[in-house]
């Protein structure tokens, strides 16, 4: 068996549920511990919540909540310590309490790390040099380290003994159908709704011009904003959706938007599922130049790259075309079907599962 952790409620969460789908798919047993914001999940034998009232994005606002999550961790891994050998930590909020039990009872941990933290939270001064320090142990006593993508190796200061990568491609299960295109241009965005995404400047646009129709999903601190903004006709704001709603949403849409600032370090090598989305469902991304996710999209010419400003942004609207999305949408497909159709389930089938059997 094998206990997989994680700081959201784990549904919706496409790379935690990649992990339990085929879990199940192959019939090996696992437990998540998850932390219930909400209060809405009901436990069972082998889901776990923290249930803490708590809000997205509120960095130093939620570290006595984080702590608390910690404890709850540790707690549930030892009560349940004989019914597990692998341990699979998501992001350093999660991590520790699993290094503790490396410690105390030799389980394996796999420490899967989807934002290096000091660079995702812009920490510094005292505070970093701690970080670092605990970042050390926990990719010392990991036995696998995993990120999710080849360039994101320069994070990486201390040397694992095994380090994976598995892009951020989720585990699509059937081919999205029945797009059809929009009589006015179509945005969509679902996930994570905080600030540095430009998402500000994409729902003032929708709100000031009604050029075009947004359709967003997801949880964070936008929100309240969001909220506001439903009496819109042309924004359709839908809350958190599952995976699967999510993937219909955004197939609805002509474009998906994926901007990083780069006022965050972490996000000039933002990962975001949204590139593989994109790729996946054969629609162009518009995302930020200067970032990884930037550099892709340009040199397969699977999107739309440009800088953070709002007149940025506007320029690109009125510049987009059916022809444009059109040439977009057929290179993404052909770049999916070549490269990363089946690179999530060889992955999984020929490492993870194998390391997880070895040690049971």
């Amino acid at each position: 068996m094998i206990a997989l952790l994680r700081s959201t409620d784990g549904n919706p969460d496409s790379r935690l549920e990649k992990y339990v789908d085929y879990l199940e798919e192959v019939n090996i047993p696992y437990l998540t511990i998850c932390w219930d914001r909400l209060g809405n999940k009901i436990e069972t034998t082998n889901k776990f919540y923290f249930k803490r009232p708590s809000e997205y994005g509120k960095r130093y606002g939620n570290v006595l909540g984080l702590i608390g999550f910690n404890r709850y961790i540790f707690k549930v891994l030892w009560e349940n310590r004989k019914r597990y050998n692998v341990i699979h930590a998501c992001d350093f909020d999660t991590v520790i309490p699993a290094v503790l039990m490396h410690i105390l009872t030799r389980k394996k941990v796999i420490y899967d790390i989807f934002d290096w933290y000091v660079d995702s939270r812009n920490v510094k001064g005292l505070f970093k040099h701690i970080i670092h320090f605990l970042e050390f142990f926990n990719i010392k006593l990991s036995e696998v380290v995993m990120i999710c993508e080849e360039e994101r190796r320069r994070q990486i200061i201390y040397k694992p003994k095994q380090l994976w990568i598995l892009p951020n491609i989720p585990n699509f299960k059937d081919e999205m159908t029945g797009y059809k295109k929009n009589e006015r241009l179509t945005i969509g965005y679902v996930g994570i709704l905080g600030s540095g995404r430009g998402l500000e400047n994409l729902i003032r646009y929708a709100k000031e011009t009604g050029k075009i129709n947004l359709k967003i999903g997801g949880f964070g601190e936008l929100e309240t904003l969001l909220q506001d903004y439903k009496s819109y006709p042309n924004i359709e704001y839908y809350g958190s959706v599952p995976y699967v709603k999510a993937l219909q949403i955004l197939n609805s849409t002509d474009v998906i938007y994926a901007m990083y600032e780069k006022v965050n370090k972490n996000h000039i090598l933002a990962a975001p599922n949204k590139y593989y989305e994109g790729l996946y469902l054969k629609k162009p991304i518009i995302t930020t130049v200067g970032t990884i996710v930037g550099e892709k999209t340009a040199k397969y010419n699977t999107g739309f790259v440009i800088a953070e400003t709002y007149d940025d942004l506007m320029n690109l609207i009125g510049s987009i075309d059916d022809t444009l999305i059109a040439e977009k949408s057929i290179n993404a497909a052909n770049l999916w079907e070549a490269k990363y159709k089946n690179y999530v389930s060889d992955f999984l089938s020929n490492i993870y599962r194998p390391f997880i059997e070895q040690n049971q």
